[in-house]
């Protein structure tokens, strides 16, 4: 048999035999059983609350992406024109308080999926971390933070959700307090609990009187609060030379479960 023949014969036997390789393998996978899914502890997509986390995750990703997108066409539109930037100003406005409301009413849905962790926290350590996160915002803005020099007492509650409200609120307060003055948080143990005052001059009263009004953010803040056994009310403002505003939170030192 010559070479080209023998090359023939070779191959001809190698696909042969790798087809027979090949169903024998197909035969014994189909006899094996298949695989029990995952468990919803085991992080399987398809539990129902692994679905819900990703649905909410898709969501706030889709409702951010309109506004995100228009306030990006707005920093590349500049022009000299007085009055188209006053109106692009105002598009850019619009677009930032649609951003704002999406991101509330996204974090108020989160907290319904949330797992409360009820641990001892420092209250000075939780305050003095929301205080620093917001510095930066309140020092653009033209207000002053002034804390409590005093040692704060310790309670218990979820950290996390707990950091985020007093950071909600002290964002808040900053956005309707008057350039020039100060925000001033006094806290004091008082009757089983923490009580928590966060007053500030508002620039104008329809500013104040929006902290009041009903919204996503504020009933998130406020669930937050009452799974802890606490209050949180909005202080009106008191008519007068130097009106204040502001915030009135009490917490329990050893939330009930």
């Amino acid at each position: 048999m010559t070479a080209r023949p023998l090359h023939h014969a070779l191959l001809a036997a190698a696909v042969c035999l790798g087809g027979c390789w090949l169903a024998r393998r197909s035969r014994g996978a189909a006899a094996m059983p298949a695989p029990a899914p995952a468990s919803s502890s085991g992080g399987d997509v398809r539990a129902p609350a692994a679905v819900q986390d990703m649905v909410l995750h898709v969501l706030g990703h889709d409702l951010r992406e309109p506004n995100a997108s228009l306030l990006a066409w707005l920093a590349l539109r500049q022009t000299r024109s007085q009055a188209d930037a006053a109106l692009l100003a105002q598009v850019g406005g619009h677009a930032r308080r649609s951003l704002r409301h999406i991101d509330d009413l996204n974090r108020l849905l989160r907290e319904t999926r949330h797992a409360y962790r009820m641990r001892r926290i420092a209250m000075e350590t939780l305050l003095d971390e929301a205080l620093d996160r917001v510095w930066t915002e309140a020092s653009e803005a033209g207000v002053r933070l002034e804390r409590p020099a005093a040692r704060l007492p310790r309670i218990g509650g979820d950290a996390a959700l707990l950091a985020g409200t007093l950071e909600w609120l002290l964002t808040s307060a900053i956005g309707a307090a008057a350039p020039g003055t100060a925000l001033r948080t006094a806290c004091r143990g008082h009757a089983g609990g923490v009580a928590l005052t966060i007053v500030f001059q508002p620039a104008d009263d329809a500013g104040a009187a929006q902290l009041a009004r009903p919204g996503p953010a504020l009933l998130c803040a406020q669930r937050v609060v009452a799974r802890h056994g606490g209050l949180l009310v909005p202080l009106q403002p008191v008519q007068g030379t130097a009106a204040q505003a502001g915030w009135y939170l009490w917490l329990r030192r050893r939330p009930r479960p």
